[in-house]
């Protein structure tokens, strides 16, 4: 594959990719739960732990890729990772014990920093080469249209099939979608990155220390919504008739949110576009609890799909803009501190559904957090009408 290849067919490779490592070796367990569950007797802390190690696979893949420069080594664990969420997702199926479960998961998590940093890095390579970077929309495109295929298969499938039927079927179109990842995504061309800048912004400044911190209760907000949003929805009678076409809308606000929160961001500054996301993230998270009803749930599901990336999306821009001869230390912590707010928001959300025996604490935690990254989100704003400068760290 050393031929240059047309831009379609390596945007249909990241789109494939985003798919299977998002939509379905991530996300296809969220509307597997409830029946993971009520077959195997497994709890909600249990999930939160299952949800934890897929957040720590994840996090841990997505420092290791932050360090790989050399573009083959970049092809080499982005194909590593495609054959392994493919293989992970299936195997899923083949067992009912939460240690083996939660191993599984942890790999799958890897599998998804090799989709979603290495993939989208050679995409983007790529693009700003044909002038075309604006194209990383639609590469993203692809977790939106990864949660609606998982999400519309398993709810046609639920009547007939078995929780673990229903992984070895998402594993077989998984194959399926492997197949342009492998041999449509190429690195000809592409250079060797260049070490990185001495000069960066300073992470003990106010403002990055605030942004971090909101940005990892971002993190938790995310998991404990994409987690146990649909068995949340299951176990309340208002609610679980609707949950599959809420988590089938969200994917639907997902797949055109980074481009909509980018542009948001440009025409109202990165410090009002991040506000406005997170409040109408609280707002979908609270509100099917707030008014249980088919409507909310709908509503809800479409408003935490809308924002949720978006909001990654923003921030991570911010690591270039706040730090452009060495965005990528800045972009390192940013990701370590949402993983930190994914893998400790599920297990504690978990452990305080499973003594309370109310559901419903999770939703409410996952919109507090959302809450909670506004008020720290304040501490990192420009004073006054004062712009964004390369080092300052603060957001307009």
């Amino acid at each position: 594959m050393s031929q240059r290849l047309a831009t379609w067919k390596l945007l249909c490779a990241g789109i494939s990719s985003l798919i299977l490592v998002m939509g379905i070796a991530r996300f296809a367990m969220t509307p597997l739960l409830p029946a993971m569950q009520a077959a195997t007797g497994l709890g909600d802390d249990g999930a939160g732990f299952l949800a934890a190690s897929n957040y720590a696979g994840y996090l841990s893949g997505a420092l290791f890729a932050s360090r790989l420069r050399d573009p083959l080594k970049k092809l080499f664990y982005f194909r590593l990772g495609i054959v392994f969420a493919v293989l992970t997702t299936a195997a899923m199926a083949l067992s009912d014990h939460v240690i083996i479960w939660s191993v599984l998961r942890y790999f799958g998590g890897l599998t998804s920093a090799a989709g979603m940093v290495i993939g989208t890095a050679i995409i983007l390579d790529h693009l700003k080469q044909r002038h075309r970077p604006d194209f990383i929309g639609i590469h993203f495109s692809g977790v939106g249209l990864g949660v609606v295929l998982s999400g519309t298969v398993l709810t046609l499938i639920e009547p007939i099939m078995s929780w673990d039927q229903g992984w070895l079927l998402v594993g077989g179109i998984g194959l399926l979608l492997a197949l342009p990842c492998l041999f449509w995504m190429n690195v000809h061309n592409l250079n060797t990155a260049p070490a990185a800048h001495a000069d960066a912004v300073s992470m003990r400044s106010k403002p990055i220390l605030f942004l971090l911190i909101s940005y990892g209760f971002a993190g938790a907000t995310f998991s404990i919504g994409t987690t146990f949003i649909i068995s949340i929805m299951a176990q309340s009678p208002s609610l679980s008739d609707s949950r599959n076409l809420a988590w089938i809308l969200l994917g639907v606000a997902l797949a055109p949110s980074c481009y909509f929160w980018m542009r948001s961001a440009v025409k109202l500054g990165d410090f009002r576009a991040l506000t406005l996301a997170y409040l109408l993230q609280a707002l979908g998270c609270a509100l099917p609890v707030i008014w249980p009803s088919t409507a909310s749930a709908l509503i809800g599901g479409f408003l935490f799909g809308a924002c949720f990336m978006g909001i990654v999306t923003v921030v991570l821009a911010l690591g270039g803009k706040l730090s452009p001869h060495n965005p990528s230390a800045l972009i390192g912590i940013l990701v370590v501190s949402y993983g930190v707010g994914q893998i400790v928001g599920p297990v504690l959300a978990g452990i305080a559904m499973e003594k309370t025996g109310y559901s419903e604490i999770g939703l409410w935690s996952a919109a507090a957090c959302s809450l909670l990254s506004i008020v720290t989100l304040a501490g990192s704003r420009c004073p006054g009408d004062k712009p964004v400068e390369e080092n300052c760290g603060c957001l307009t």
